[in-house]
Parts: structure tokens; sequence; C-alpha cells
């Protein structure tokens, strides 16, 4: 048995392994034009081989870039992880590939497979030996992103014991961190953090105080689009028009290959004077001169995309929750640095500028800082506290169906429960005034002042269940159907809402007259 924190990222995947008290990431052997070498991580790109009807994934899908012939034989699909936040009751993706595209759940749940066989094929593992996994994602993943990856992984073979916020991942690693690893030690650390994780597609900050075994996280946010993979697109489009091409008019492929090139460059930059970065046409296959685009121009246009996540962070720390918890920028012992886009130089200047009082670490180990505490945590005694990172509910019918509104379910910052301590729970019971329900679920990152869903709005699959005990449950209604029924009122609905330990919500829906119910996990209506 072996026992693995995964890391599942927008650029790259990232695997570290338990072993008697060291946390070792696992190798990933990649075959090259030199022969075989061993990465630190798992690229999380995807390729469908149009001739073989086949998907490649991580080294051997990045290759195919390259390859004679790319463009006419693969399709591309990068940023896999990116797509699940949209997820609702299945999501197709690659339709310009074949008709009728693929299942996002069945790509996913195939890439967690070439992941496991990779780890397999590290050699440090007996074959055949079962993979136990602590999973991560981004902390203001919705349920549909929980959902489906732990679903994925678990199909692809993987025993995962249960799913952690990536940055609170994170401030387990920073423990281990300021006790230079020494594990007794780390059972010692107490300190307050600010874990910002910039990773290649989402980006999270999370307050958590550290008490040895303890952490607590106080509060959270983050904001879904922005990354490594939007600062790419910033360098690309600068290329692009210092060249003056049309962005449009670039083939798909030759997109692809050029934010491919964007994110060399970027990620070549250091900390020491300023110096240009480079595209040479021929490597996109087309016609012209080396171009360059200086670092202070690029930075430029990145302030604008990372300002508001300092504000972020500016609002956290000023925020309710952490002044209950008695943390300030006076307070905070440092600001946790995580990500590989963290270590672009602009987002330590930037945060020093916002916050010149305050300690900044940087991570030694940006790509795998995550992955690492969720290996500890998977074996360790941590008692990890952490909360919901987005409002959960309903949007319900009122006034016999003439006006609608959001009903919160589970509110953002609430507790989530302990693996061991059974969900949270949330009963509601009501008489109902129409022979059939129309259940619209969704999540938002915030509310306005008047209750409704003002940012970060991801929709549910839609619950259609019959109040009027003469119809079936699971017939197959429509919303179509709905008529109003005031003698219903004394046939008594109860709805039950549990959110487990990984922040995925189940439903249940029941008539109290005949005990007749449907239940609902996710998307997955049964």
């Amino acid at each position: 048995m072996v026992r693995l924190g995964i890391d599942f990222g927008t650029t790259n995947t990232v695997v570290v392994c338990s072993d008697r008290g060291r946390y070792p990431l696992v190798p990933h052997v990649a075959e090259t034009s030199i022969g075989p070498v061993a990465r630190e991580t798992f690229p999380s790109l995807i390729a469908y081989d149009r001739q073989e009807k086949r998907f490649l994934f991580g080294a051997q899908a990045e290759r195919c870039l390259y390859l004679p012939g790319a463009e006419e034989r693969f399709a591309m699909l990068p940023s896999l992880k990116r797509l699940l936040r949209n997820y609702a009751d299945g999501l197709r993706i690659g339709r310009d590939i074949v008709e009728g595209g693929f299942d996002l759940g069945e790509v996913l749940r195939e890439f967690a497979q070439a992941v496991a066989a990779s780890i397999h094929a590290s050699g440090l593992f007996e074959p055949g030996e079962e993979l136990e996994a602590v999973l991560t994602w981004p902390a203001n993943a919705n349920g549909a992103q929980r959902y489906i990856t732990r679903q994925a992984f678990r199909e692809a073979g993987f025993r995962v014991l249960s799913g952690l916020n990536e940055p609170s991942a994170a401030a387990i690693e920073f423990a281990d961190r300021l006790a230079l690893g020494n594990r007794t030690k780390a059972r010692h650390v107490s300190a307050s953090v600010a874990v910002f994780d910039l990773g290649g597609g989402t980006f999270d900050i999370s307050l958590v105080k550290v008490n040895g075994i303890e952490f607590n996280v106080i509060d959270s946010t983050g904001i879904e689009l922005l990354g490594g993979d939007d600062f790419d697109t910033v360098l690309a489009r600068l290329f692009v028009r210092k060249l003056k091409w049309e962005w449009e008019s670039l083939r798909l492929f030759q997109r692809t290959l050029l934010l491919a090139q964007a994110r060399q460059q970027k990620e070549s930059i250091g900390t020491g004077g300023d110096r240009s970065l480079t595209l040479s046409p021929r490597d996109l296959g087309l016609k012209g001169k080396i171009c360059t685009v200086g670092v202070p121009a690029y930075f430029k246009e990145l302030r604008a995309l990372l300002q508001p996540a300092m504000d972020k962070l500016r609002a956290l720390i000023n925020g309710l929750a952490a002044s209950h918890a008695g943390i300030d920028t006076d307070s905070l012992d440092a600001i946790y640095l995580v990500g590989g886009s963290a270590r672009l130089p602009l987002i330590p200047q930037m945060l020093a500028e916002a916050f010149p009082q305050t300690r900044q670490i940087i991570s030694d180990k940006p790509f795998s800082s995550t992955a690492m505490g969720a290996a500890i945590h998977s074996s360790e005694e941590i008692r990890l506290h952490d909360i919901l990172g987005r409002t959960f509910g309903v949007i319900r019918l009122q006034d016999c169906g003439r006006k609608e509104y959001f009903a919160p379910i589970f509110p953002a910052g609430m507790p989530l429960p302990d693996l061991d301590s059974g969900p949270c729970l949330h009963t509601v019971e009501y008489g109902p005034q129409h022979n059939i329900g129309h259940l619209r679920y969704l999540e938002c990152s915030a509310v306005d002042p008047e209750g409704r869903p003002a940012e970060g709005v991801r929709p549910w699959s839609e619950a259609v269940f019959p109040y009027d005990p003469a119809i079936p449950v699971g017939l197959g209604l429509s919303p179509d159907h709905i008529v109003p029924r005031p003698d219903l009122e004394d046939k008594s609905v109860r709805e039950t809402y549990a959110c487990d330990a990984d922040g995925v919500i189940t439903v249940k829906i029941q008539r109290r007259c005949d005990n007749q119910s449907l239940s609902c996990e996710i998307f997955k209506a049964s």
C-alpha cells in the first residue's frame, strides 16, 4: 500500500509519496530524443491522436507539439482542469475533433489512469501495489469540480482517502518548512500565515492558524480564472501585436505553439536586471524576424491582472473572520507564496508594495508544496479544520410561481466536518403549493446585500420532483408540467442536504405522505 499526495494542476500534476516520515517526489519517466528522462512533474496536457483515435497524456502529449505533421494528426486539449468549473450534467469537449465530442468525466478518468501508470512506472513501488491518495483542489472549487475529480481518480484505481483545499495543504507543508523538515519539531510549530497560492489556472488565498497538529482555516477567497495560463496569453498577445499579426488569423495549433513558447519565455525570467523575451516566428512555422518584448513592458500588462489578487488579500486580512481570530497585518507571521506562477518576480514585488511590514516567504517547492502537504496529511496525525469556500443554495418559487428567490443552504465560511464526524446536515420541510417542484441548485463565491448570487455563480443540474403523490417519482417530468396546487399544502415535503468533509453535497427530497424520494449527488440524479 502506497500513500500519496496528488496535486492535479492546470499545467502540471505533482505526486509526493509518504515514506516513513520522508516525503519524496515521485518521478515521471518520459521518453525524449536522448533517451528516458525522469521529471518531477506530470504535464496536465492531453493530445488526441486523430490517426490512432486515442488520447495521449503528460510528456507523451507534450512531444506531439513538435512532431512532423503534428497539426494535421494531433488535437491539443490543454488546461483540462479549467474546464471542470463548468461541469454540469456532463460536459462534452473536443467537438471539433469528432462528432459529439468526448465526455469530460471519461477524459479525466483516462488522465488519472495515465498518472497511475506513471506512478507505477517510477520503480519506487511494488507492481500492482494499491495507491491511496489525498487529492487537492482549489479552495474556491465548486462542488462539481470536487465530485468529478474525486470520482475520476477513484475510477482510475486510486483509493481516495480525502480531498484538501490546495492552500490548506500548502499550510501543512509550510509548518514542515519552518521546522526544517524535522517532523517532530513541526508538531510544535505555532504561526499565522496567509497562503498565497497562484498556479497555472487558479488563485487562492487562505488565512491559516497553525498550532502544532491543529490547522485552523480562518477565511479563504480566490479568483477562479487567474494564473499562469493568463500570463502566457498576455505575453503571446504582446508578441502578436509586435509582429502585427491578428490573433484570430492564427490557426488553433499555431496558438497552442505560441502559448507554449510564451510559457517558456515567462519561466526564464529571473530576478536580475531587465532583459527581453524573444519569439522566433519560425518556431510556429511562420515567416518573420525574431521578435522581442521587454520584461518591464510585460510586467506593466500583468499588473492590471494581478491587482485584484492584492485587493482580495487585503480584504481577507482586514475582514471580520480575521479580526475575530486576532489576525491583522501586524500579527500575521508571513505571506507564503506557493504555486508555479508565484515564482514570477513581479508577484513578491507587488506584495511588498501592498504589505511592506509583512514578511514574505517564497516556497522553495513552488510546484510540490501542495502535494507534499497532502502527503503529510495522508499519513500523520494532522487535524485540519477547513471551511466551505462557496455558498450553496437553491432558487425557489414563491407567490404561486410569479417570483423566485435564492435560499442559501450552506454559506461560504461554514466549517467543513471532520472525516470521522459525519456530514453537516441541513433540513427544510414545507407544504408545497404546486404539483411539481423545480429546484435549481447553484453555488456562488459571493452574494449581494439583497442576498442574490453576485459572483462566481456556477449552476448544478436541476431537480424536478413530483409533490403530488399521484405522480410517480422518476417519471421524467418537465418544469413545463408545473401547475398551482394549493390543496397539496398538507402533503409535507422534506429536503435533507448533507455536506461531507470534501465539500461535496448530496440532496434527498422526500414526500412524507408515502416516503417516496429522490437523491442527487452533484450532477448525478438517482
